[in-house]
């Protein structure tokens, strides 16, 4: 058996237009759907407002240009 990792990053937003604790309603969503789809709680869920695209995500959304 193989485990799987789902990650996902979504954005962007400026800092200035979230509330006091925004993290919480989407961490809520994201388990609510994980126990949905497997029948089972999270282990774990490591999320927030801090991330960063690396550079091919920057590539992807148009952040920068690609090279070659």
């Amino acid at each position: 058996m193989s485990n799987k990792i789902w990650m996902c990053k979504i954005g962007e937003c400026d800092e200035g237009l979230l509330p006091d604790g925004a993290d919480a309603p989407m961490r809520q969503a994201v388990r609510k759907a994980y126990k949905e789809i497997t029948g089972r709680d999270a282990v774990f869920c490591f999320s927030g407002w801090g991330a960063e695209l690396d550079e091919y995500e920057q590539i992807v959304v148009g952040k920068k240009r690609g090279r070659g």
